[in-house]
């Protein structure tokens, strides 16, 4: 999907008649009047007016001037300044990935539109909805919020080019795409396009024609798919639109090599590259990346494939990354919305118990009045009291069994974010610092040559350490939120065995470490995720190197079984002490020691080979014997031959 489709539809909606409302152009006047304005409601009107200008540029500014819109709104009673104040801090927090937090914004959002009766406000709430849910992957919830929108937006009769209409069709076709269900996508998309051809809406044609071209890709129909996206590039160059010709080239790379044109494909995809680097769009770079590897590698040009396959790895490593920020930050408002919870349930306990307390002894005195009447009576109550206090007793118990289990849960996330903490604050901010010495002596140009290709070598060894550890902790901090998803299917073993000492040579050469492997007469073939192996294999080459000095000698084989397939990394260098051997794979023991050239590791690295390992139906074990090396060997299913 075209990465600005879901901005487009913000702004297209909110410029509908939904709201009475014109596009904030001058911001610096508007700063004015809302600094001159006097009533709340006008200050409440600037705020969301401000705040617009900087959905697609500052998400941080969009959600302060919400915030302040709010808390004015709510002072003079301002309903309807109030949902718009909780739409702009929704839109503002699914642009940073607090997701849960910007649902319930927009929730808020609606629930006043509806109360109001504000219909084109609530199709406006109902898309915003929507495109959250999407961003979720919560497909069934999004299309059924879209197609509320849509219902409204079909029948406003001031939107006479039906833009809003269109634009929601083109969402719930993403909504298709994304879900694998392309003839479905197809069919919205082309929906959409005949309305844009109605209203000469160049800007949305070319994007539906953009998502055309790839629906027609997904369904094998390159000759459609190839007619669609060639008048997606005349459009967009015509326009003068950057990222659109990026992107359109970089789905002519796909359908060019789909069809066998990999020449044309990597012409394609080179000029992909070349806008999106300009644009600085990583996701774009990491699919023209992808693209020319591909190509490349149909040629069968390696050199060229290798080098793109790793700069798509660099990147797509890098937006990894700040996904995982946001996760990180999304388990510290989750923690922190679990502790509120758990004060709560610990209140609402103490006020059960005091009620319960007050209708004992409200029970007692009737019981104390009626005694002398009617003593019959009175044992019938003393029972019915007995009875009640047995109940309650068990529904206290029932609640202190969910808030134990609720408290072993906030232990279990905060023991997980110490260590996060901990390798983050230790193991991170050290090579950084060192990182910053060298580039500090760098820029003091005092340095002879010799002395910068040292220092620059030394770069290089930090910077490969330092990306190592933050692929393990990315990795571990996965399994440990939550649990990694195994995608097993038949893998070349050998294949990735010689990939990965490709990648290690360089660094085995620089110790003068020898690196072996067999020669792959025939694939040795496993049933397993092939990620995971490749970043086990990965760990266990780059621990050997790192435990070798020079002269010494690492050997990767593999043996293959009826059941089992059997990968050995085996070395001859410093080796493991006896008492040091049960501390290897146990996570509770954080365990490292520095490498023959002083490098410095987390504890991660082996354990999160056992939980890789493990997961794939797989084992682990090592023999090593102090100054004679360490053999590692762990197991995967074999392929099923048939």
């Amino acid at each position: 999907m075209y990465p600005r489709i879901p901005t487009l539809i913000y702004i297209l909606l909110l410029v509908c008649p939904f709201l009475s409302m014109a596009q904030p152009f001058d911001i610096h006047s508007l700063l004015v009047k809302l600094q001159a304005a006097q009533q709340d409601t006008d200050r409440v009107n600037l705020s969301y007016a401000v705040s617009r200008y900087y959905w697609n540029k500052d998400p941080d500014s969009a959600l302060l001037m919400g915030s302040q819109a709010l808390a004015t709104a709510e002072k003079a009673h301002y309903e309807k300044g109030m949902a718009l104040a909780y739409l702009t801090e929704g839109v503002a927090l699914g642009t940073k990935g607090q997701y849960p937090e910007a649902l319930q914004c927009h929730l808020q959002a609606l629930r006043i539109s509806e109360k109001l009766h504000m219909e084109g406000l609530t199709g406006n709430n109902y898309s915003n909805i929507g495109i959250v849910y999407a961003a979720m992957k919560d497909y069934p919830r999004a299309l059924q919020y879209f197609r509320m929108a849509l219902q409204i937006a079909e029948h406003d009769k001031a939107d006479t080019t039906r833009t809003g209409v269109a634009v929601m069709l083109i969402n719930m076709g993403d909504v298709f795409k994304n879900d694998h269900k392309f003839d479905s996508a197809l069919d919205y998309n082309e929906r959409a396009r005949r309305l844009v051809e109605q209203a000469h809406d160049s800007m949305n044609l070319s994007v539906v024609l953009l998502n055309m071209g790839d629906d027609y890709l997904n369904l094998h129909q390159t000759g459609k798919a190839l007619s669609c996206l060639t008048q997606a590039l005349q459009i967009s160059e015509k326009l003068g639109d950057e990222e659109g010709i990026a992107w359109v080239y970089n789905s002519l790379a796909q359908v060019y090599y789909q069809s066998g044109g990999y020449e044309a494909s990597i012409r394609s995809a080179a000029m992909s590259l070349e806008k999106a680097q300009d644009l600085h769009l990583p996701e774009i770079i990491k699919e023209s990346c992808h693209s020319l590897y591909a190509g490349y590698k149909a040629l069968k040009r390696s050199d060229l494939a290798l080098y793109y396959r790793n700069r798509e790895i660099a990147v797509n490593d890098s937006l990894y990354t700040l996904e995982k920020e946001k996760q990180v930050k999304s388990l510290q408002s989750g923690y922190e919305l679990e502790k509120k919870q758990h004060q709560i349930d610990l209140l609402n306990k103490d006020r059960i118990i005091r009620e319960n307390e007050l209708a004992r002894d409200s029970v007692k005195r009737f019981l104390y009045l009626t005694l002398a009447v009617v003593l019959g009576l009175g044992c019938f109550f003393l029972y019915r009291s007995n009875f009640q206090k047995q109940r309650l007793n068990r529904m206290l118990k029932s609640r202190n069994e969910e808030i134990r289990k609720k408290n072993m849960q906030l232990e279990e996330i905060n023991h997980v974010k110490n260590k996060l903490l901990s390798i983050i604050g230790h193991d991170l901010r050290s090579p950084i610092a060192t990182l910053q010495g060298f580039v500090d002596l760098l820029q003091q140009s005092a340095l002879s040559q010799e002395q910068i290709l040292h220092f620059s070598g030394k770069m290089s060894e930090s910077l490969v350490g330092t990306s190592q550890l933050l692929n393990n902790l990315l990795h571990w901090a996965k399994s440990q939120m939550e649990g990694m998803q195994v995608n097993a299917r038949d893998i070349d073993v050998r294949t990735l065995i010689g990939q990965n000492k490709r990648l290690a040579q360089g660094r085995a050469e620089k110790k003068q470490v020898v690196l072996l492997s067999e020669e792959a007469t025939s694939p040795v073939m496993a049933f397993a995720d092939e990620v995971m192996v490749d970043l086990v294999i990965r760990n266990l080459v780059e621990n050997a190197i790192k435990f070798c000095g020079p002269a010494d000698t690492i050997s990767l084989s593999t043996l293959a079984g009826e059941a089992n397939v059997a990968v050995t990394i085996k070395d001859t260098g410093q080796g493991i002490a006896a008492a040091d051997h049960d501390k290897i794979f146990n996570q509770s023991v954080s365990y490292t020691t520095a490498g023959t050239a002083r490098e410095k590791g987390s504890g991660l690295g082996l354990f999160l080979c056992k939980e890789l390992v493990e997961k794939n139906g797989g084992r682990i074990w090592f023999e090593s014997e102090p100054g004679k090396g360490t053999s590692f060997t762990f197991t995967l299913p074999a392929a099923d031959p048939r």
